[in-house]
This record gives structure tokens, C-alpha cells and sequence, in this order.
């Protein structure tokens, strides 16, 4: 992963009323035991224009990385884009709802940013020299779409609203990596169903 980092299918935010709230997430899953509010809404012909657009990126060979922003949402999409098999990467994030010209969105909290798993959404990432392409592909097929942040080494680095995140990559990578056998030899508590 190299290069810009641009969240495809909801510029930048996830914020498509309908949808954009933690109703159904991982994150009300894991942090409180819940699972309860409305689950955010598939939008048919923007999920096929949006994996259509990123498909034909590929296909030109400006894409570096491509990932979902599915369970977990953003958040967990990000540190599993910096998990590299060669050496972790970093990046800077810079997500503000307010940036993406929606006035509703003042009130959006950052976990609700970081962790809704509002749909059609993917990040990518590119060659500097290919940022100025892409959103112009983007743009020339109605895709949502909004440059979030750029590749760096290390740690991951988010700020929403003024808010600003940051963890080791490493450390992230660590948590992820061996969370199953962390559960499996924990005495403490039996591993929860999802």
C-alpha cells in the first residue's frame, strides 16, 4: 500500500442517511453485547457502480490496495489495510463529515464515524502519480468518493472532528494477529459468539 488513500462509495464519511449509525455493528457487538438498531441499508445499484468503478482502476493498473469496509467498519478496514506481509505500513487518515458538504453532519461522533458499517464502501490506495486519474475516473462515473489520507510508515493516524487516534501499527497488527489464541488461552472468560 502505497500512496493516497481514498475511501470509495460515501466521500469519505459513510454519511448516507439511511445507514450511517453503529445499528447492527461489530462495534455494539464487542464493546456493549448488544445487537440491536436498524442495520445499515444496501443501495443495489451503488454497490454494483461502486465495485464496478473499482474494478476497472484495477484493471488500468492504477490500484495498490483495495479493501472493504465491512465488519468493523472504517476503523478496522484501515489497520487491516496497514498489515503487509513485507513490513507493516502506516497511514494518515483525516475524516471529517463536515468536509463532505452534509450540514446533519456536525453531530457525528467519531466512533460513529470509525465504526458504522454503512455499505458500499472501499479504500484503496495508489502511486501519488495516479491520485489525480483516479478521481477523475471517480468523478467522471457519479461514484462518490473522497481522498482520506496517505500512506506513511509505522502508525496509524486518524482524526475525525478535531479528534485525533493513533496506534503502533505493529501493536494493532499484534492484537489482530493473535487475538484467537489469546481467547482460546484465556482462563477468564469463553470466547463470545458472534
Amino acid at each position: 500500500m502505497i500512496g493516497p488513500v481514498a475511501d470509495i462509495g460515501d466521500a469519505g464519511t459513510g454519511i448516507t442517511d439511511p445507514g450511517y449509525s453503529l445499528g447492527g455493528s461489530r462495534f455494539l457487538k464487542v464493546c456493549f453485547g448488544k445487537k440491536v438498531g436498524p442495520v445499515p441499508k444496501l443501495e443495489l445499484e451503488l454497490e454494483m457502480a461502486v465495485q464496478s468503478a473499482v474494478r476497472d482502476l484495477i484493471r488500468l493498473g492504477l490500484v495498490r490496495s483495495a479493501h472493504d469496509c465491512s465488519e468493523g467498519g472504517l476503523a478496522v478496514a484501515l489497520a487491516e489495510c496497514c498489515f503487509n506481509p513485507d513490513g507493516p505500513f502506516g497511514a494518515e487518515i483525516h475524516c471529517s463529515p463536515r468536509a463532505a458538504g452534509d450540514a446533519r453532519a456536525s453531530h457525528r461522533d467519531a466512533t460513529t464515524v470509525l465504526f458504522n458499517e454503512a455499505q458500499s464502501r472501499i479504500i484503496i490506495s495508489c502511486d501519488p502519480r495516479n491520485t489525480k486519474r483516479i478521481l477523475t475516473e471517480l468523478e467522471s462515473k457519479n461514484i462518490p468518493h473522497a481522498q482520506i489520507g496517505n500512506v506513511m510508515a509505522e502508525d496509524l493516524r486518524i482524526s475525525v472532528n478535531g479528534e485525533k487516534f493513533s496506534w503502533p501499527v505493529a501493536e494493532l497488527h499484534d492484537l489482530w494477529w493473535n487475538a484467537i489464541r489469546r481467547a482460546v488461552e484465556s482462563d477468564s472468560e469463553p470466547i463470545p459468539s458472534l
